[in-house]
């Protein structure tokens, strides 16, 4: 059997930054020559072609450029085997995350990647991380993942969780497909299944989605107010823990109220990394759910805006109620 191919998805980031240059970038004829010039083995783990849909910082992420990626992947889906997306790291886990919603039925393996430190520096991440990335594409891994520091991520599970650590992603609420040592490792059992339908795209549309962090003493008049008066069309609360908010000072509630008979609906995810909403667990969830406020889970943060943004997209007439659903129903692995 020859060797599978992969198609390299150039989209910035540390990976290929060049020091002392302008624009401190590679530009889209240089990639491929210099990916081969500083890590050749990868041409002994696939045939290697390389695209460039777009070149920025991922701080600059967009929903244009998410697209720009989807198409990408759609006009080759047929043609490779699989896909390397090389990305920025701190935004990889809402592009991982939207394009598992994106890519509908997905059966091939679409794994981003980056790095710490750029491609040519001598203690870079950049290598091995190339090199896992291409070795897990080539693998029948229908999944949208996140491979990093050896690790094969979930991608709509995935978070960044330090600045300045090659280990630099966790999953915290399901467990790694994968790792990397002296043998390739799949944890089978934690991938998903091959799906019986046909693979499907669905472009994203910009909409209006509120997030609101809280905190002790948070004074949530102002920001529900606007939110009311600018056409948000539904918005993502990051409370504590289980789902808690505020009921005494500054409580909460009466914003929950303002919002859901306004006809906006309110999600809510938590700020702690590991474990799931539940708003039946104390009165302080209890409150907020009477009020109208829906629990989402175990989803990460990142896969709550993504997916509501692919929602919103495929379902443009959709219903509160029909919304609260499908976002408490897990679509592409993102919700236990």
């Amino acid at each position: 059997m020859g060797k599978k191919n992969v198609l390299l998805i150039h989209t910035g980031g540390t990976l290929g930054m060049v020091e002392g240059k302008p624009d401190n970038h590679l530009k889209p004829a240089q990639i491929h020559e210099s990916v081969l010039n500083f890590v050749p083995e990868l041409s002994e783990l696939a045939q290697l072609e390389s695209t460039f849909p777009c070149n920025i910082d991922s701080a600059n992420l967009d929903i244009p450029d998410m697209n720009n990626v989807l198409s990408t992947i759609r006009e080759n889906y047929d043609t490779f085997d699989g896909f390397v997306i090389l990305h920025g790291t701190d935004t990889m886990p809402f592009h991982a995350s939207a394009l598992s919603f994106m890519v509908e039925n997905n059966r091939k393996p679409i794994i981003f990647t980056g790095s710490q430190k750029p491609l040519r520096h001598i203690r870079t991440d950049a290598r091995v991380n190339l090199v896992n990335s291409v070795e897990f594409a080539t693998m029948g891994i229908p999944e949208v993942c996140i491979c990093f520091n050896s690790i094969l991520f979930r991608g709509n599970r995935t978070r960044k969780v330090s600045i300045g650590r090659f280990d630099a992603f966790r999953s915290p609420n399901y467990p790694i497909l994968g790792s990397a040592g002296v043998d390739i490792q799949l944890k089978t059992k934690h991938i998903a299944d091959f799906p019986a339908g046909k693979t499907t795209f669905v472009e994203l549309h910009h909409h209006t989605i509120g997030v609101i962090k809280l905190f002790p003493g948070f004074d949530a008049t102002a920001s529900v107010a606007a939110m009311l008066q600018s056409g948000v069309q539904a918005v993502v609360v990051e409370a504590y823990a289980a789902g808690n908010i505020p009921i005494l000072t500054h409580s909460f509630i009466p914003s929950i109220s303002a919002m859901t008979k306004a006809g906006l609906p309110v999600f809510i995810v938590s700020q702690a990394l590991e474990g799931s909403v539940d708003l039946d667990l104390y009165e302080c969830g209890q409150k907020a759910k009477h009020a109208g406020a829906i629990g989402c889970k175990d989803i990460t943060f990142e896969a709550a805006i993504t997916k509501l943004y692919y929602l919103f997209s495929k379902f443009p007439a959709i219903e509160r109620e029909k919304l609260g659903e499908k976002m408490v129903l897990n679509l592409s692995g993102e919700i236990s």
